[in-house]
């Protein structure tokens, strides 16, 4: 079959076949590439994403289970109503997560866990309501007891299933990762498999291919070189149609216009010898050079110079490498210029026979093959002798080459070149021993940099193990803070009570005063109106007393009058002198009814200064009732804020509490990781081992320090120590898995 195909048949054959074998390859590495990006996919959207919904909702959890503590016991209606809010605000949170959750693929066994989950979180909420319900009606004690009855068990185990979700998540992605490693480890196969069958299927039609086309070519140079020896009565065999075979046809054409063209040169020979010179060779039956050498020799009778000018032809030809052109064969003395010639010819086929071997052998990769240069002289002998100094230099070159890669597939960089080259061969020395010695530097630069490795390794797995340490004892006095500030919390919270009780006095105080003062006010204006009363009414008396006299003078008058008229005004004379009496007797009453308004006047004015300084210092009462007034108020309210603020304060303490118990694992777990970096670094050292360099074999550093279990009576139990061999696969996970619910032993919170 191959040997009716052409020879670009064959090519475009064997490049189809690589072609399709390159296709499969891409098509099987597709295939994986494309499940292995769907098992990644889906250990994001369905187990990573859900662990971090998992996340948040242990987070809500623990917030919600804070405020339902605080709440129970913070013994304030207002407050409780305000954390109740706050609760209901993280149920919706909570439930938008687990919506979100939902809305991941759930494999069947997980979707039990979640059914379960779901049932415990509805229980969970019904007890901590009704517990939330007794502590806003104000029954604390009640609140209290369904709290650490009914809730806490509840939380329990509401945690408990969430911890058994995360670790089914933790499962489904074990399981995804080792499917994806079978999916890459089939991948892999299918592929070398199909590069191999390849790589077999090309090679052996290559093979095929190169033998039918170098039996062919053989046949084709054995037919030359006959042409060219003489040999004009070897038959050619045609076996196919390719291009070589066409070729062989076209030998064959040759070789029968050759004995043709020699039959005619030996007719006319013949004829020549008979004397019948003017006997030409018939031009009409050689085509092309034959014809002009016919026609050369037939022209040859003409002159020397004909001769002369074919030989030039020839050479000609002889100088641009066609070898295939024959001097015409010359009789008598003129085949001197013919055996000159073809010594010509003999030479430059000698030479390019020698040239065609050598470099056969080369691009066989076999330099042993010299040309003989003796058998040539001048610039022949040169020609061979720098080609076999060729072939000696590339041979000794290759095999300094292949002497150091051997020694360094055995690990020995201590090999060198050390024969002195030339040009590029010298360039090949330099860059091999270059090579070596900064491969023999790496090496040794890898020993020394897993030496250091492995002591920083091991220093760092010391220091954090003693920071583990010492953040567990810091995670117990946390602890103990945490109940202290819940008992200043306390405290602080009844000062603040006080504060607003007294508040509330001094208020009442400070109306109370400026009643009082209004009270003094309205005295002192009553005593004004008195005073001035009073002044009216020592007025009143002073025109009495100014009337009595008056009377008392008319009176006087009278009895004179009285006297004068005799017994006639005796009668006027005794009512004269009774009005003198009265008027003497009102006079004495005005007087002193005078003089006591005169002593009430004083006194009222005394009185009036006196209700002034009273009125003033009950103004200065007020004011300074107010002004306790507003202290009370800002200590009252200082007292509040700095409640908060110590709630505040609490919660985050009790949080770093939390983090530090966390911080505590992830601390121990940077230690297992370091001492399997230091085991990792061991293993490196002894993996340049094998490397032979000039100072001595590398030895790997066998001393293992102990990894050492730390562990305080504080630490969180709900973080376990990762398996030093899987460590570095599973890191994300672990990390995503350590931040679940908490287990309900949390210090001062151990009745939740």
């Amino acid at each position: 079959m191959l040997h009716n195909m052409t020879i670009k048949s064959r090519l475009l054959l064997i490049i189809g076949l690589m072609s399709l074998s390159l296709i499969s390859v891409g098509a099987v590495g597709l295939y994986g590439l494309n499940q292995s990006k769907a098992e990644v996919e889906t250990i994001y959207q369905d187990r990573v994403i859900a662990l971090q919904h998992f996340s948040h909702i242990a987070e809500i959890l623990q917030r919600i289970r804070v405020n339902t503590i605080l709440s129970v016991n913070s013994r304030d209606v207002a407050d409780t109503r305000q954390r109740a809010a706050s609760i209901i605000s993280d149920d919706t949170a909570l439930s938008e997560h687990w919506r979100q959750y939902n809305l991941t693929y759930i494999a069947p066994e997980e979707q039990q866990l979640a059914t379960r989950f779901v049932e415990h979180l509805k229980t969970y909420q019904a007890a901590r309501n009704q517990a939330l319900d007794l502590a806003i009606k104000g029954d604390f004690e009640a609140a209290g007891i369904s709290a650490r009855t009914n809730v806490s068990p509840k939380y329990d185990e509401l945690s408990a299933s969430l911890s058994q979700l995360v670790t089914m998540q933790d499962q489904l992605v074990s399981q995804a990762y080792e499917s994806l490693q079978s999916n890459t480890s089939h991948s892999i196969i299918a592929t070398v498999l199909l590069i191999a069958l390849g790589i077999l299927l090309a090679g052996g039609i290559g093979v095929v291919l190169i033998r039918t086309i170098s039996r062919s070519l053989n046949q084709a140079v054995h037919v030359a070189d006959g042409i060219a020896n003489g040999h004009l009565d070897q038959r050619i065999k045609v076996t196919g149609r390719d291009e070589i075979s066409v070729l062989l046809q076209s030998m064959h054409k040759m070789v029968e216009v050759l004995n043709s063209f020699a039959a005619a040169q030996k007719k006319m020979q013949r004829q020549h010898e008979a004397g019948a010179i003017s006997y030409k060779l018939p031009v009409e039956k050689f085509p092309g050079s034959y014809g002009e050498m016919a026609s050369v020799i037939n022209d040859t009778v003409a002159g020397h110079i004909a001769v002369k000018m074919r030989v030039v032809e020839v050479v000609s030809h002889y100088a641009q490498g066609d070898l295939s052109v024959d001097m015409d064969r010359l009789p008598g003395e003129k085949a001197k210029v013919t055996e000159a010639v073809d010594k010509v010819k003999t030479s430059l086929l000698a030479i390019n026979s020698e040239i065609k071997r050598l470099a056969e052998g080369a691009a066989a990769g076999d330099f042993s093959y010299r040309g003989n240069a003796d058998q040539y002289q001048y610039e022949f002998h040169s020609m061979v002798s720098n080609l076999n100094r060729l072939m000696q230099t590339c041979e000794t070159s290759l095999e300094d080459v292949i002497r150091i890669m051997d020694a360094l597939e055995s690990g020995d960089l201590t090999q060198k070149i050390t024969r002195e080259y030339e040009g590029m061969f010298a360039r090949m020395k330099e860059d091999s021993n270059t090579t070596i010695e900064q491969l023999a530097s790496i090496v040794q630069q890898i020993k020394e940099a897993a030496n250091l490795i492995n002591i920083a390794s091991r220093e760092i797995a010391d220091g954090n193990t003693d920071l583990s340490q010492r953040t567990e004892e810091q995670a117990a006095n946390l602890e103990e803070t945490a109940a202290s500030m819940e008992e200043l919390t306390s405290t602080v919270r009844q000062n603040a009570d006080n504060a607003r009780q007294a508040n509330q006095l001094a208020t009442s105080a400070s109306d109370v005063a400026m009643k009082g003062g209004e009270v003094v006010g309205q005295v002192v204006q009553t005593m004004s109106a008195i005073n001035d009363s009073s002044k009216k009414v020592v007025d009143i008396i002073s025109v009495i007393d100014g009337i009595a006299f008056q009377t008392n003078i008319l009176a006087l008058n009278a009895a004179v009058e009285a006297a004068r008229a005799g017994e006639q005004g005796r009668g006027f004379a005794v009512v004269a002198t009774e009005v003198r009496t009265l008027a003497q007797r009102s006079a004495a009453a005005a007087r002193e009814i005078k003089e006591l308004i005169s002593n009430s006047v004083h006194k009222v004015e005394d009185g009036t200064q006196l209700v002034d300084q009273a009125g003033k210092t009950m103004e200065e009462v007020v004011l300074s009732v107010k002004r306790v007034t507003d202290i009370m108020g800002e200590i009252s309210a200082a007292s509040q804020e700095q409640s908060q603020g110590i709630e505040q304060v609490n919660q985050a303490i009790t949080q770093m509490d939390e983090i530090t118990q966390q911080n505590a694992a992830l601390v121990e777990q940077a230690a297992a990781a370091s001492e399997s970096m230091r085991e990792q670094a061991e293993q490196l050292t002894h993996a340049v081992a094998v490397f032979k360099l000039e100072q001595g074999e590398i030895s790997p550093h066998s001393s293992k320090a102990p990894l050492v279990e730390r562990r305080s009576p504080n630490r969180a139990t709900n973080v376990e120590r990762l398996p030093q061999a899987k460590h570095q696969k599973k890191a994300t996970v672990v990390a995503s898995a350590a931040i679940t619910a908490p287990t309900g032993t949390d210090g001062d919170w151990e009745e939740f």
